[in-house]
């Protein structure tokens, strides 16, 4: 019997030690207390106010006392599930854990059949879905992408109504304001079963953005208030761009986010304490020669690593970033910047990793870079699996028997494990250069390319309810009357 055995159950880095964590947590709460930020939005100002904020006009500024109780509140560990019941689609938010998906709102999308960027369309919105689901290390749904053939504030609720059948993996939703907010959840509850059973076993997540630097619009913070009240799991998440709408410096962008997504976790445990609330911040830089928000540089994923290692600190889940480039096309670059992002977040822990799928600076949504990072998040999950070490695993008995000039290959030992102790990849090729030119020579961009197409024409989701089939049409067509109406 072993006593005071220690036990590293996987490979993760910690990059700052507990006392700069402390002093970014007190940088945080000083900023909070004595700057404060403005909140556009009169119900939220009166609720903060009541749970013991200081109100004048727009300003709000939460003591220390308010974040820390709020911060107590909310959960470190909860979980997301599956719309068709299966368990292995569900996602458990804890430490340790890190799990990856595409992420919103890119205009443009790479056509699956021309190769060629173009404006991203509604019935794109089924194809990332059924590629998502399919792909065996993305964990969650968005749609990569805004949908521009229909009026722009109808693009939120047809993109939720075109991923919700094409997935069973949780969907992390945004929407414009209360009237999409509204219709999406009214999909999602019918098909969970009703309010109840949806609180019970909530399978989406709310997004909502604030604005950078120190503002929370009256949109983000409306559209918090209802998924609190409805019990919808949220994500509070600034996009502060270092050197532009935040601090030039990591540490500086990390407190100023922090400070930003603070105020939606108070004003949520304020409404509904105990909602699951998940700690946002898309950090990054502005390249000051080509003054875009840099999706690829390496200040991303050290800005992340920060935000994330903050974060678990403070007990909040982190909504992270990672699987994105700057590349314009799907080439090395993309590969490069994806693939060492995505590994960045897992060695973190970053609770829900998002922008899997992101080109062009987050301008262009692209499931063959999603494909190709599924393999690259598979590769670094092996890795950060780390190495179990037991009377079993250490093979003394083993190498006893087989002994000088022996080898493996027969022993129960390698047929007992190997399986589950290598990674065999889907797109990376290990065979001869014979076996490779007889197979047609193919590049990593032939191979996802080839394994995308076989998706779409292959994978068959789970099914929806009937119900829930209505009721999406029922929405859309409500939807649409509301802009008519208002026309």
């Amino acid at each position: 019997m072993r006593t005071n055995y220690r036990i590293n159950s996987g490979v993760r880095f910690q990059m700052l030690s507990n006392d700069q964590l402390q002093e970014l947590f007190e940088g945080v709460l000083h900023l909070l207390e004595y700057t404060g930020l403005e909140v556009h939005h009169d119900e939220a100002r009166d609720i903060l106010k009541q749970a013991g904020a200081w109100v004048d006009g727009l300003r709000v500024q939460l003591p220390s006392c308010l974040v820390k109780r709020s911060l107590a509140l909310a959960p470190r560990s909860f979980t997301l599930f599956a719309r068709d019941g299966n368990p292995k689609h569900n996602i458990h938010i804890g430490p340790g854990r890190a799990h990856f998906g595409p992420g919103p709102t890119c205009p443009n999308f790479i056509d699956v059949e021309t190769m060629e960027r173009r404006p991203y369309v509604k019935a794109d919105v089924p194809i990332v879905a059924k590629v998502v689901d399919a792909l065996p290390n993305i964990d969650f749904c968005e749609s990569l992408g805004t949908v521009g053939d229909v009026h722009y504030s109808l693009g939120a609720t047809y993109e939720f109504a075109g991923m919700f059948p094409n997935t069973s993996k949780p969907i992390v939703a945004w929407s414009y304001d209360r009237f999409d907010s509204a219709d999406i959840h009214k999909i999602a509850v019918t098909e969970a079963g009703g309010q109840a059973a949806f609180e019970k076993r909530p399978n989406y997540v709310h997004y909502c953005e604030p604005l950078s630097p120190l503002v929370s619009t009256f949109e983000a913070i409306d559209k918090l208030i209802f998924a609190a009240r409805q019990r919808v799991p949220l994500v509070f998440t600034p996009c502060p761009i270092a050197g532009g709408t935040a601090p030039v410096t990591a540490a500086g962008i990390i407190t100023q986010a922090a400070a930003e997504s603070w105020m939606g976790l108070t004003l949520a445990q304020a409404i509904q304490p105990g909602l699951p609330f998940i700690m946002g911040g898309v950090l990054s830089v502005m390249d000051m020669s080509a003054m875009i928000l840099s999706y690829g540089a390496p200040e991303l994923s050290l800005m992340m690593a920060g935000l994330t290692e903050l974060a678990h600190y403070a007990g909040l889940p982190l909504w992270q970033t990672g699987g994105c480039t700057d590349s314009k096309t799907f080439d090395e670059q993309a590969a490069i910047e994806g693939s060492l992002s995505c590994f960045f977040s897992a060695l973190s822990g970053g609770d829900l990793c998002h922008d899997v799928g992101y080109t062009e600076s987050a301008m262009t949504g692209s499931v063959f870079q999603l494909a190709m990072m599924d393999e690259a998040i598979g590769y670094s999950r092996r890795i950060t699996r780390g190495i179990e070490v037991s009377e079993d695993t250490l093979a003394v008995d083993v190498i006893h028997h087989v002994g000088p000039n022996g080898h493996y290959l027969r022993e129960p030992h390698t047929r007992r494990y190997f399986k589950s102790e290598f990674w065999y990849p889907k797109l990376c090729d290990r065979r001869n250069f014979e076996e490779w030119e007889m197979m047609g020579r193919t590049t990593m961009r032939d191979r996802a390319i080839a394994r995308v197409h076989d998706i779409l024409a292959s994978h068959q989701p789970s099914l929806i309810k009937p119900e829930t089939e209505r009721i999406i049409q029922e929405v859309l067509a409500a939807a649409e009357e509301r802009i008519r109406e208002s026309a």
